[in-house]
């Protein structure tokens, strides 16, 4: 491929997993604070800066909550206004854990940063967004 074609995407690339790495837990909208309870699924995601090992050997909660931080900072920033938002939000970050998982599933790349990966994966997918 040509790298005046590949430089962009690179860039577009490492642009979406800087946002993604510096996302955090309060940068999700939950539908109230009032209805808000450690133990919803989009709580508790702390996977922002770890390798695809690390990714591996986390829970499938702290796994769920990651991806929907990753996905609330993304292709869903703006869209997680009521419960049935959040209920097609959690498919979505069902769907980039899944793919997630699959690169992770080599144990070759555990080196590979988990935000990039899953940068890489929402960036060539066409349906994760809202």
């Amino acid at each position: 491929m040509n790298r005046r074609k590949v430089f962009p995407r690179l860039l577009a690339v490492f642009g979406l997993a800087l946002l993604l790495s510096a996302c955090s837990t309060e940068n999700r909208t939950p539908t109230s604070t009032a209805t808000r309870t450690p133990t919803q699924w989009f709580s508790g995601g702390t996977l922002h800066s770890a390798t695809l090992e690390q990714w591996r050997l986390a829970t499938s909660a702290n796994r769920l909550a990651t991806a929907a931080d990753w996905l609330a900072a993304t292709t869903w920033k703006g869209h997680l206004n009521t419960p049935s938002d959040f209920d097609r939000a959690k498919v979505k970050a069902q769907m980039l854990v899944r793919a997630v998982n699959e690169v992770a599933s080599d144990r070759d790349l555990g080196f590979v940063s988990a935000a990039e990966t899953a940068a890489a994966i929402i960036l060539m997918s066409n349906d994760l967004g809202p």
